[in-house]
């Protein structure tokens, strides 16, 4: 009877993991790499901050899950009309799900205001 309860016991946690890992097919914006954060403030803090400061963020992805189109088709949306640059990438302690264990790290640049025309 120990032996059935165990097998079943395995066949629900994988189950689980089975269904839990379909519902994580995007990926998911978390907080940038410490070395990303830090040089997004080390920038604000010499020139200021306002709306067209860049700032950092992370997306969790899964190598098998995600193709790199869609990661940058995900940090495009994130960073609205700017323009971003990827700056880094880690797989450990990087505090994303098991599915989704790599992290990608952007720096996104608003969009500046745009220039008025000269000579009226």
């Amino acid at each position: 009877m120990r032996d059935i309860c165990q097998k079943w016991r395995w066949l629900s946690v994988i189950l689980a993991y089975t269904v839990l890992s379909g519902c994580a097919n995007e990926p998911i914006k978390v907080e940038a790499s410490r070395p990303v954060i830090n040089a997004v403030a080390k920038g604000a803090q010499i020139y200021g901050k306002n709306k067209y400061t860049p700032w950092g963020f992370g997306l969790c992805y899964g190598k098998s899950l995600n193709d790199p189109a869609q990661v940058l088709a995900f940090a495009q949306e994130t960073c609205g009309d700017g323009r971003i640059e990827l700056r880094g990438e880690d797989l450990l302690w990087n505090d994303c799900p098991m599915f989704q264990g790599a992290r990608a790290s952007f720096v996104c640049y608003p969009r500046g205001p745009k220039p008025s025309p000269v000579g009226g």
